[in-house]
């Protein structure tokens, strides 16, 4: 089991690493970019380090929810990581953008989608790793 959920949650990250980064830092790069400007004064230098520790986390939250649900395959894994992605995001995106200025509204859509598609294919991973590892 721990090995299972050891390389589950690291296909996880890795998978939705690169479909985060493919839609944060590609497709919507030069939004980001602008949003960084004008929101410079309340950010920090941005670490993508910190980013990694925390796919590799909610990659492990997923790992152990998804072999608690039975998933075992990639079409199970992509449908529960992307609605467990879909409500986290949603969830922290409405907090985020009724309290801070520099979350907008109209970023939250954009975060909840480009987070859930991130979980998509984190949970497809995952649930593609634990089908080969029964």
């Amino acid at each position: 089991m721990e090995k299972k959920i050891i390389f589950g949650t690291l296909g996880g990250m890795v998978a939705g690493s690169v479909v985060a980064m493919a839609i944060f830092m590609g497709l919507l790069g030069g939004m980001t970019e602008a949003w960084a400007r004008e929101f410079a004064s309340c950010l920090k230098p941005m670490d993508p380090t910190w980013w990694l520790v925390a796919s590799l986390l909610f990659s492990l939250f997923n790992a152990i929810l998804l072999h608690k649900f039975g998933v075992s395959t990639l079409k199970g894994g992509a449908f529960a990581g992307g609605w467990i992605a879909f409500f986290i995001a949603l969830w922290y995106g409405l907090f985020n953008a009724s309290t801070f200025t520099a979350y907008t509204w109209e970023w939250l859509p954009l975060d909840v989608l480009g987070n859930t598609l991130a979980g998509v294919a984190g949970g497809a991973a995952i649930g593609w790793i634990y089908g080969r590892m029964k």
